[in-house]
């Protein structure tokens, strides 16, 4: 700072820069409390691939379980079919086997009559037996076309079971393939949620994280300002070290000195017989020794 040369502005300058060095006693140290640090949360956001096999996953028992219950039920019906078929087929043998058991009965019963009544090779005896043919012919044709219809109407059903089956397994996949769809739409939606969650957290949290270092930087800085009141408030000269007491007396003395050699020599007389400051801080070495120069 410059002094001008004045005496009573000089010397108010003076007093001012002897105060800034006697008040630069302070040993305080700033307090550094403990950071707070806020962990944020970590999602780690599956891609739409992992998501894929996840819904896939998800849906493998319900997958497995339909295709095996489709087949299992296919399998089923195809067997009931194949067994009516037998069943018509026998029926058709028993009815066809029982129909000659009557027909050859009826037929010995006509020969035994007629050798008895002595008509063996009578036309009576033919046509008797011609009748008796016809109508075992025409109900054998009846039963074999009853269960022949029966046996082609299950024969054509057990023709169509592989189609009905690969069918209802189009109509299953099909089906799958919207559960799986809106499965995957589900789990895309609640990782976006889970993305959203998390950077709001973070954010909030950066906030908070904000505020704590704050709040602590002000504590730090408030715990310090007041030590160096009260160290102020207490402080003086007295309760230095004589190496820190001499320091601050040469450091005073240069800023004197400085002002008084800017003085005339009349004037540098005057202002250090007449004014106390340079006696009050001042130890007597550097009084004396500033005297010596300015003050004879």
């Amino acid at each position: 700072m410059a002094i001008v040369n004045s005496d009573a502005d000089g010397r108010d300058r003076l007093a001012e820069e002897i105060a800034a060095l006697e008040s630069v006693t302070t040993t305080v140290k700033k307090e550094k409390l403990p950071e707070v640090t806020l962990d944020p949360v970590e999602y780690s956001a599956p891609t739409d691939a992992d998501l894929a096999v996840s819904a896939q996953k998800k849906l493998a028992d319900y997958k497995d379980e339909g295709i095996s219950a489709i087949k299992a039920a296919s399998e089923k019906n195809a067997k009931a079919l194949a067994d009516a078929r037998l069943a018509y087929t026998e029926n058709m043998s028993g009815e066809l086997e029982a129909l000659g058991s009557d027909y050859a009965a009826a037929a010995k019963s006509i020969d035994s009559d007629v050798i008895k009544r002595g008509l063996a090779r009578s036309s009576i005896a033919a046509n008797a037996k011609s009748e008796l043919a016809g109508d075992y012919a025409g109900r054998a044709a009846s039963v074999r076309a009853d269960y022949g219809k029966k046996i082609s109407d299950l024969d054509a059903e057990i023709s169509a079971v592989g189609t009905k089956l690969q069918k209802a397994l189009d109509d299953f996949n099909l089906s799958y393939a919207v559960k799986l769809n809106d499965t995957l739409a589900a789990l895309k939606t609640e990782r976006d949620k889970n993305v959203q969650s998390a950077v709001k957290y973070n954010n909030e949290l950066k906030i908070s994280q904000a505020k704590l270092d704050a709040d602590r930087r002000k504590t730090e800085n408030d715990l310090y300002d007041d030590a160096i009141r009260q160290q102020k408030a207490a402080a003086s000269l007295d309760g230095l070290s004589v190496k820190e007491r001499d320091e601050i007396y040469k450091s005073v003395y240069g800023k004197m000195d400085e002002f008084l050699g800017s003085l005339s020599k009349e004037q540098a007389k005057l202002e250090i017989r007449n004014h106390t400051l340079y006696r009050d801080h001042l130890s007597d070495y550097y009084f004396y020794r500033l005297y010596d120069k300015y003050g004879r």
